[in-house]
């Protein structure tokens, strides 16, 4: 029987995954951002070498499993390119301008045997989220799934055969750039969609639809956690958890809500614990699987956060980089770059 390309790429996109390192062969490993220097020209790559340039800002750097070296960087929401480095030389290998009806909101996975990527997109004509389905190498649409919500944010793989994506709640359209248009509708929602044929298995809501669902990580107990952006007021959770069927806050004594400031810019997870920044409030926080406060530690600007076996990484807009011991939030070791780092930082 002959498979449809829709029955083709439903297989691509749940076979095992490639590992990024040849196996017998180890590498130390790599941190990734994009960010800009002093006078915003905007680049990518590695803390040492962010010298790729970039169009405009870019938001995260997604490693291509098929080809050690190589990464794409998704733009930044409303974005309009994608775009393919070579980390170890600082080279931009390829640029792709988004077709003129779509948008791109900062985030991208890609299937799990390597051949396409998954981004995350905003239909301009109707405002719909929807995941588009691309070819790695040339990144034209192959394929075009809903992302069952508004304004969708960040994607993970759940498992071989799902993805967990962060509706965030918020339209934005080309006319008014980043003026968030629907503030008083957001229906911000966190799904888990079917990577073989796209189809909503769950879908989950917390109580304050004014929270933005944002970022995501998930733990080794597979607790999924939410990184969550206020847009009304600063005293509210910033964490929620999707554990064992239930999506509930974290539980947050009010002075650590205060001091959060209504802002986490990224989220990160290490064994049974996550990671989440806070820079509106110059504030790491460290949380349980659980869902309990267990360390916080006053940074400034802190919006990067990542995880190495036996330590946390955070990095600072001014260029810091903190290395920081789990379960208490000590700093190991801090250098500073001469570059501004965004919001995300990535290991390979």
């Amino acid at each position: 029987m002959r498979l449809s390309r829709r029955q083709l790429l439903g297989a691509g996109l749940t076979l095992a995954t490639l590992p990024l390192l040849a196996a017998g062969r180890q590498r130390q490993p790599v941190v990734l951002s994009a960010g800009w220097d002093g006078d915003e020209q905007w680049c990518a790559g590695t803390l040492e070498h962010a010298s790729a340039p970039l169009p405009a800002r870019g938001h995260v750097l997604v490693p291509d499993p098929q080809r050690y070296g190589e990464a794409i960087v998704v733009a930044r929401r409303p974005g309009y390119y994608l775009a393919r480095i070579d980390w170890r030389r600082g080279k931009l290998l390829k640029q792709f301008a988004l077709e003129d009806e779509r948008n791109l909101v900062g985030h991208a996975v890609f299937s799990q045997d390597g051949r396409y990527l998954i981004t995350a997109e905003t239909d301009e004509n109707t405002g719909a989220g929807r995941l588009a389905i691309r070819d790695a190498r040339s990144f034209k649409r192959l394929e075009d799934r809903p992302s069952h919500g508004v304004g969708p944010h960040e994607i993970l793989w759940l498992n071989p055969h799902t993805l967990v994506v962060a509706n965030g709640g918020i339209l934005t359209l080309p006319e008014t750039g980043r003026y968030k248009r629907n503030i008083d509708r957001m229906d911000p929602s966190l799904v888990l969609i079917d990577s073989r044929d796209g189809g909503l298995l769950q879908e989950y809501r917390l109580p304050d639809s004014k929270l933005s669902i944002r970022h995501l990580a998930v733990t080794a107990d597979g607790a999924v956690g939410t990184a969550l952006q206020n847009e009304s007021s600063n005293t509210s959770p910033m964490l929620a958890i999707l554990r064992d069927g239930q999506f509930a806050y974290a539980s947050t004594p009010p002075e650590l809500a205060q001091a959060m400031r209504g802002y986490a810019a990224s989220l990160a997870a290490l064994g049974n614990r996550f990671l989440m920044p806070c820079p509106t409030g110059n504030l790491l926080t460290e949380w349980s699987s659980e869902g309990q406060a267990t360390a916080q530690l006053s940074l400034p600007r802190v919006f990067g956060a990542a995880a190495l076996p036996d330590r946390w990484l955070a990095s600072g807009e001014q260029g810091e980089l903190w290395q920081l011991v789990p379960g208490k939030l000590t700093v190991q070791a801090s250098q500073r770059y001469p570059h501004h780092w965004d919001n995300h930082l990535t290991v390979v």
